[in-house]
């Protein structure tokens, strides 16, 4: 009994430290883009202008995000335009880490791995967490997207759950497909823009 009460003290330690690693990371991170806009700006202030404009914009466009409405929006049915992706017929015949989308309005598609026992992990309101089928789902279409995977289940599971509370979303550069395509190939790219 007295090492499941050890384990369960070193897990909860290792949380917290985690998450003070995180909220680290995170202030480093957003002071070392500062710095670099500031420096952009100081050698070439017509780059400088583009890349506060940039950094504007996906600013803008994150919070049109967040704030759209909950309800899901009746979205026409894309699946002959996109081939890669299927819909999955029975939520059992999902397996773990598989990449799952769910249309939210027309030309916006939310993303997340599987995680199994219907939970998900995924950006969500700005950082990444667990959450059930059902809330990633809203009402939408489930399907399961055929990505690039060079991840066992195990390692992409891992690869996840170690950017729990990672708040680092940005439209452009770090979102929720780019979390799951990092996950489970290791990189961001995003081929469906």
């Amino acid at each position: 009994m007295e090492f499941f009460k050890n384990l369960k003290w070193f897990i909860e330690e290792m949380h917290e430290a985690n998450k003070e690693l995180a909220s680290g990371v995170k202030e480093v991170g957003k002071e070392f883009r500062t710095d670099m806009k500031d420096l952009i700006i100081e050698q070439n202030p017509a780059m400088g202008k583009a890349v506060e404009g940039t950094d504007k914009f996906a600013q803008t466009i994150g919070n049109v995000i967040t704030s759209a409405p909950k309800h899901p929006t009746t979205i026409p049915d894309m699946r002959p335009f996109n081939k890669n992706i299927k819909e999955s017929k029975w939520e059992g015949e999902l397996k773990v880490a598989d990449h799952l989308s769910v249309e939210r309005f027309p030309g916006y598609s939310h993303h997340a791995i599987y995680l199994g026992n219907e939970q998900v992990i995924h950006y969500q309101k700005g950082e990444v967490r667990i959450d059930s089928l059902e809330d990633f789902k809203r009402g939408g279409i489930l399907r399961v997207k055929e990505s690039v995977c060079t991840y066992s289940e195990d390692i992409i599971i891992t690869r996840a759950n170690s950017r729990i509370n990672e708040s680092q979303y940005n439209l452009i550069f770090n979102n929720c497909e780019h979390f799951v395509n990092w996950c489970r190939s290791g990189s961001r790219t995003t081929h469906n823009i």
